[in-house]
């Protein structure tokens, strides 16, 4: 399930607490980055999108931070 919290300065944080590709993305990281690259190409260039959460580094959930 994802999540999306607005914050007031018109930033949001997207959420995913059960990422659809753990498994297979465990064997290739590179999926993770695919993942954030997708993300980066659905919002276009002028947003910028960063991951500060990441399963893989061993916290509970991936968080992206989108300005």
């Amino acid at each position: 399930m994802a999540e999306v919290m607005a914050q007031t300065d018109g930033t949001f944080f997207l959420a995913e607490k059960h990422c659809p590709i753990c498994a297979v993305a465990t064997a290739c990281i590179g999926l993770c980055q695919m993942e954030l690259e997708i993300f980066q190409a659905v919002l276009g260039e002028d947003v910028t999108i960063e991951r500060i959460e990441h399963i893989l580094m061993g916290d509970r959930r991936c968080v992206y931070r989108v300005n």
